[in-house]
């Protein structure tokens, strides 16, 4: 045993040496012609590729964003939800690509991905010139490499990690904006050539004005996202922020703490249907003299029955063409489509130092297949026949006592008085065969 053990070591210093070697040349050489292959295939995917060798481990490539369709179904297939429409803004983008080959025991591959040039449409010649002051900074940030990626690609192909260079720079415009982002880092997974996963983590990402007028911030954010299934549609993602906090000079100031949102997305026989799941600790605000809180927010939702054909045609039609997009709209239908909610809730307010117990909301709306869209314009109420909800509206007693004081909601309250309930007050509102009911109580 003890020499079959050491016959094993043996071989294993004897590949390490060879790999590391003259081995090593030889992988980094297959690596460069895989490489190369891919960058030849962009060409054909509606980018623009230029090459330039720098030694048998490293490259440059200058990589143009020319046909935002083309991209667009490239990417679509690699497993990334994108449209036409998304990338025609991102025209005429340049992006240098750094590829160095075995950089490290990880890596079979490392890039560093970075802007060279804007969009066309970000041009100096294509903007106003109160923004070509800023324009020209963002250029100057470009040229020092500030917005860069780093992505290391493992050995056997199955996996990635990377992060993106810190960011801690001022524009001056009519104030001086600061923009920092700090320590994002991501991992992911690969499978037959696509994306399956990926995970993020954020520090921190902040917008500042350098005399504290207006302040946007995010700390600590987690992202997941994880293909399910065999179409672009099946997939689950979860997201948490940590605190995000806005403050607007010293008249309005929101922070909201521990956001967290769980969504899935699945097709079946053509069909999408999505559920999301979002709940915060709480959100803080004040505006002017007013201050409150909310504890404890849960918002649950599902949708289901959207025609997935349709939906990515009604990606790609002209906003303009009225004709054509009725139609998709109503091929998105085709199979009736239904939302619900199942939990719109707040454990807590409190308002004006006042603590209250809060609110729930429950809800399911359908549209039945028969909604013919194109007879809304001459009759809208032709609606009401193909749509069936339902509605339920679970108030405490104190925040009802708060509503009722206020005018806008007296004569409300005077027309439709709630139930009450296990010492809450209830509203149920319901729609269905045409007649609208608030606790039972025909409204129409």
């Amino acid at each position: 045993m003890r020499k079959i053990g050491l016959s094993l070591l043996a071989l294993i210093v004897v590949a390490a040496i060879y790999y590391f070697t003259s081995g090593s040349t030889q992988l980094a050489l297959q690596l460069k012609e895989q490489v190369d292959a891919q960058m030849a295939t962009l060409q054909n995917k509606g980018f623009v590729v230029t090459t330039k060798e720098v030694d048998t481990k490293k490259e440059h490539f200058v990589i143009t964003m020319d046909e935002p369709e083309k991209i667009a179904a490239f990417l679509t297939a690699k497993g990334m939800q994108t449209t036409a429409k998304d990338l025609e803004s991102l025209k005429g983008l340049k992006i240098g690509v750094d590829v160095a080959y075995l950089a490290d025991a990880y890596s079979a591959a490392s890039f560093d991905i970075y802007p060279l040039a804007l969009p066309t449409s970000l041009s100096l010649s294509s903007v106003s010139e109160n923004d070509k002051k800023v324009l020209q900074q963002i250029e100057k940030m470009i040229e020092k490499k500030t917005f860069l990626l780093h992505l290391d690609v493992n050995k056997l192909g199955t996996g990635f990690k990377g992060y993106m260079k810190d960011i801690d720079e001022v524009i001056e415009d009519d104030k001086k904006v600061k923009l920092s982002m700090k320590s994002l880092k991501f991992t992911g997974d690969i499978k037959d050539d696509k994306l399956s996963g990926i995970k993020q983590t954020l520090d921190s990402i902040a917008v500042q004005l350098e005399d504290n007028s207006f302040d946007v911030k995010m700390d600590n954010l987690k992202s997941n996202y994880k293909v399910t299934g065999a179409s672009n549609y099946d997939y689950a993602s979860d997201y948490t922020v940590e605190n995000i906090s806005i403050f607007a000079d010293d008249t309005f100031k929101m922070t909201m703490k521990n956001f967290t949102m769980d969504s899935i997305s699945k097709e079946q026989d053509g069909l999408l249907s999505v559920t999301a799941n979002t709940t915060l600790d709480t959100i803080d605000f004040k505006d002017g003299q007013k201050s409150g809180r909310l504890e404890a927010l849960v918002f649950d939702m599902q949708a289901k029955n959207f025609d997935i054909q349709a939906l990515t045609k009604l990606e790609t039609i002209d906003p303009e063409n009225k004709e054509e997009l009725l139609a998709v709209a109503q091929q998105v239908i085709s199979q009736g489509i239904q939302f619900s909610i199942s939990d719109f809730s707040v454990k807590h307010i409190e308002f004006d130092k006042k603590k209250l117990d809060g609110f729930m909301l429950t809800s399911a709306f359908d549209i039945d297949k028969s909604l013919d869209l194109s007879s809304l314009e001459k009759n809208p109420m032709a609606a009401i026949n193909a749509m069936d909800a339902n509605l339920k509206l679970t108030l405490s007693n104190q925040l009802f006592a708060v509503i009722a004081q206020q005018p806008q909601a007296v004569m409300a309250m005077m027309l439709f008085q709630p139930k009450d309930v296990n010492g809450d007050k209830v509203y149920k509102v319901e729609l269905k065969n045409g007649k609208l009911t608030v606790n039972e109580r025909p409204v129409m």
